[in-house]
Formats: C-alpha cells, sequence, structure tokens
C-alpha cells in the first residue's frame, strides 16, 4: 500500500471516543518509514485547528497513536519537540503518556531531560513526567529508573511549580514508590507541593501504606475566602436582576466569614459543581454554599427557607441551562476607574474553587487536564496568583481574565464528553412543609435539614 492511501485513511476515521479501545492502525500497513509523514500530521497546525465537527481535526490524534504502534524509538525526540503545541490539546494531554509508554525504555532518558527543562511549558513536563510513569507501569524493568528520576526532580526543589510537583507526587502514588517517602516529606515540609494534587502528606503516607489513619484533621482544600467590597453587578439577563439582588441580600444577610458572599462567587461556584466529573446532589452543596452544615442560617420561618431555596434552585438551572446550550456568560463584577470598566473576576474564580472543592478524585490523566485549566483561575483567586498579577500590565491582566471564563467551558465539555449523553440534570422549584422531604435530596425532613 502507497503511504499515500496509507496517511489517506487517517483523514476518514473521524471522531473517537472516549474510553473507547484503540483501533489496530497497523492494518493500514504503516511501518517505520511512514514515521516522519505521521509526525508532519502530529504537528500540523491546521488540523488542530481544523473545525471541531470535521474528521480532519482527529487526524493528529490518529498519527501519534499510529506511531506508538509503531513502536519506533526514532519518533520520540520529535514527538518531544512537539509536546509544547500538544499540550494544549485535552486529547493529547490523555492519550501522549500513553503512547511515550508504549515506546518504552529508549524514551526514559529524553522523557527525563524534557522534565527537567525550565524552557518547556509546565504542563508540556508534566506530560513528560507522566509518560515515565506509564513507562515504569508498562515495562518493570523500568520501574527503578523511573522512580529515581522523578524522585531526582523533586529533590532539586523548585519551589516555583507547586502543581508539578503536586502531579508528580501522584505519578510516584502510582508506583507505590515509599523509597521516595524522605523526598516527598521533605518537599512538602518547604511547602512546594500544591496539596489539591495528591492531598497533603498524611494523606500521602497513607496511599504509599506508611500510616494507617490520620493524625490530624483532613485540611480544607477550598480556597480560603475573604470578604471583598462589592463592585456593581453585571447580568446578562436584565430580567433575572430581581432573582440576583433577591439572592444577594440572602447572602450578605444570612452568610458569614466561611459563606459564599455574593452573586458573582455563587455563580462560579454552580459553574464548577456542574462541570464535575460525576453529579453532585444538592444535598452535597446546598450546605457548602454556607460553607458547611454548621453555618447553614438558622431561619425564621419555613416562607424564609422556601424563598431561598427557590431561588438558589432557579439560579443553578439558569447556569445549568445556560453551559448546556453554550450560551453560558459569567457573572463578573465590574468596577470604574478613571472613567475606564474593568472586570473584577476574584470572587467568581474564588466560588469555582469553592466547587471544584468537593469534586471526586481524579484519574492521572483527568487531573492534567484539570490543572492545566486551573492555571488562570488561581491567577485571581490565590495569593501567590494574585502576586504574579500585580507584575502584569493593564493588557497582560485582560488577557488572562479572558482565558477564565474559556477555562471552565473546556473542564465542563471535557467532563460532558465524558459523561456521554448523560442529560443535564434540572431541579425542581420547591415549595415544602417543615415534614416534607427536603428539596436538597438528603432523604431527611425539611425541618431537619435545610430549614434547620
Amino acid at each position: 500500500m502507497r503511504s499515500k492511501s496509507k496517511l489517506s485513511a487517517l483523514f476518514e476515521l473521524g471522531e473517537v471516543k472516549h474510553g473507547g479501545k484503540w483501533m489496530d492502525y497497523l492494518q493500514f500497513g504503516f511501518n517505520d518509514q511512514d514515521v516522519f509523514s505521521l509526525l508532519l500530521l502530529v504537528g500540523n497546525e491546521s488540523l488542530h485547528d481544523a473545525d471541531v465537527e470535521s474528521d480532519e481535526v482527529w487526524v493528529p490524534l490518529h498519527a501519534w497513536r499510529t506511531l506508538a504502534q509503531l513502536g519506533s524509538a526514532s519518533s520520540i525526540e520529535p514527538l518531544l519537540a512537539l509536546f509544547d503545541l500538544l499540550v494544549e490539546d485535552d486529547w493529547a494531554i490523555q492519550d501522549l503518556p500513553v503512547v511515550v509508554g508504549m515506546l518504552g525504555a529508549p524514551a526514559v532518558e529524553p522523557l527525563t531531560i524534557y522534565m527537567n527543562e525550565i524552557r518547556h511549558k509546565e504542563f508540556a513536563r508534566v506530560i513528560a513526567a507522566d509518560g515515565l510513569k506509564e513507562i515504569a507501569e508498562r515495562h518493570p524493568e523500568c520501574r527503578e529508573a523511573v522512580i529515581e528520576a522523578l524522585t531526582a526532580y523533586l529533590r532539586a526543589k523548585d519551589k516555583s511549580l507547586t502543581t508539578m510537583n503536586g502531579l508528580i507526587v501522584c505519578c510516584l502514588i502510582d508506583l507505590q514508590a515509599s523509597e521516595s517517602i524522605e523526598v516527598i516529606r521533605d518537599i512538602y515540609s518547604g511547602g512546594m507541593v500544591d496539596i489539591s494534587c495528591a492531598g497533603d502528606l498524611e494523606e500521602v503516607e497513607i496511599s504509599l501504606g506508611l500510616r494507617d489513619q490520620r493524625s490530624t484533621p483532613k485540611p480544607d482544600y477550598a480556597t480560603s475566602h475573604q470578604a471583598k467590597e462589592k463592585a456593581p453587578l453585571i447580568s446578562p439577563d436584565p430580567e433575572s436582576v430581581t432573582l440576583f439582588e433577591e439572592l444577594d441580600e440572602y447572602l450578605l444577610q444570612y452568610g458569614c466569614d466561611e459563606s459564599i458572599l455574593n452573586i458573582s462567587e455563587l455563580d462560579g461556584f454552580f459553574a464548577a459543581i456542574l462541570a464535575a466529573p460525576e453529579m453532585i446532589m444538592p444535598s452535597e452543596w446546598m450546605a457548602a454554599i454556607w460553607g458547611g452544615k454548621e453555618h447553614t442560617p438558622e431561619w425564621p420561618d419555613v416562607d424564609h427557607a422556601n424563598k431561598f431555596i427557590s431561588a438558589v434552585m432557579v439560579f443553578y438551572n439558569q447556569v445549568a441551562q445556560a453551559l448546556d446550550d453554550d450560551s453560558f456568560q459569567a457573572l463578573f463584577f465590574e468596577k470604574e476607574v478613571e472613567g475606564k470598566t474593568y472586570d473584577i473576576v476574584d470572587e467568581w474564580c474564588e466560588g469555582f474553587l469553592r466547587g471544584m472543592a468537593m469534586w471526586p478524585s481524579l484519574s492521572a490523566a483527568n487531573a492534567l487536564v484539570v490543572e492545566r485549566a486551573l492555571e488562570v483561575i488561581r491567577l485571581f483567586a490565590t495569593e501567590q496568583g494574585m502576586e504574579q498579577i500585580e507584575a502584569m500590565d493593564i493588557d497582560e491582566v485582560e488577557s488572562m481574565q479572558y482565558e477564565v471564563e474559556r477555562s471552565a467551558l473546556e473542564l465542563y465539555h471535557h467532563f460532558r464528553r465524558q459523561m456521554g449523553d448523560a442529560a443535564v440534570q434540572v431541579l425542581t422549584e420547591p415549595k415544602v412543609g417543615r415534614n416534607d422531604p427536603c428539596p436538597c435530596g438528603s432523604g431527611k425532613k425539611f425541618k431537619k435539614c435545610c430549614l434547620h
């Protein structure tokens, strides 16, 4: 079969279903002589930018999977050279560690070098680290070398990349590398790990079989919340202003320092709840609005509780519907300075991280996608991020603000694709009595749950 017809076959294969078994690409007659042509397809930016509904946009994926099945060592270095480009592709983040894992032992040294080169994008380097882990899992004879490479990276103590450090700890946990624990303890003691990746040190030790249970309370991974001066509200739907004002009043009147304090933060919170990889029921998120069950308001009567729950369910449904039909617009505050209006995205980002704290644990591949999307959101919701923002000029800040909404939507669509045909759950707007089942879905009576 001529090379042209072999390559043409990749243009006709079209969409791949998440979690599906890789097809046998070698049936088309590919061999080592096709490596260069396949690499050109992998790095072809016009294919990556093709219409999302077209068959062409899937060609790079089919090409890198073909390279993996060929198992040619000659493809390793050229593939690595494309990681900084491919890191923008969610499928690449999931597939490339598997691809290099299939290439095996010859990829260990090049991946180790790449992982340690600071000139590359952080998550491109994380793909390299995850690829090393994949090699160790597929080729046990490489386990010792891989664990040493990952541990040596942590031993260098890069304080600037706490997320990467955390994801490499995840790799070591997956490999059950208890022999690396002293280095892991060292970087945790130095505050060099984002604990939202692998948990705190006690959770790591439990995962590695080095302790049976916690000796301290589990930390709250949600971003710490501080009350901030409210700014004028932007509403994409003028008819919703009354609802927004009603919810804002409830949050202000009944909230505390641990609560969601305004409609912008609530919008971000619901965006994260709805983007989650699994359905999060109202019985879980309702109390989280107030900062936990212990902070749930003592409602003066059933009517007050009913009005709040009804309003919050309406708002939840609006966010769910907007995300589902691609009409979602984040509710950012705005502030006028010297006659110019600026978006204020901090509260929204804090709400999104608060919602994400309720997500279940993620697979390594999904964790990579999530951490990449969270980079810009964390800029506006953490002290470390705000220090970076302060060093930017106004154009850079506005560019980062633009990326916030896009990153959240990427996460929503990423997990919706994984959930397949599961419909967006629209919740009813409840009117309940004291002895009726609570509409949050907890199974308890209203008077013993959200009315309490």
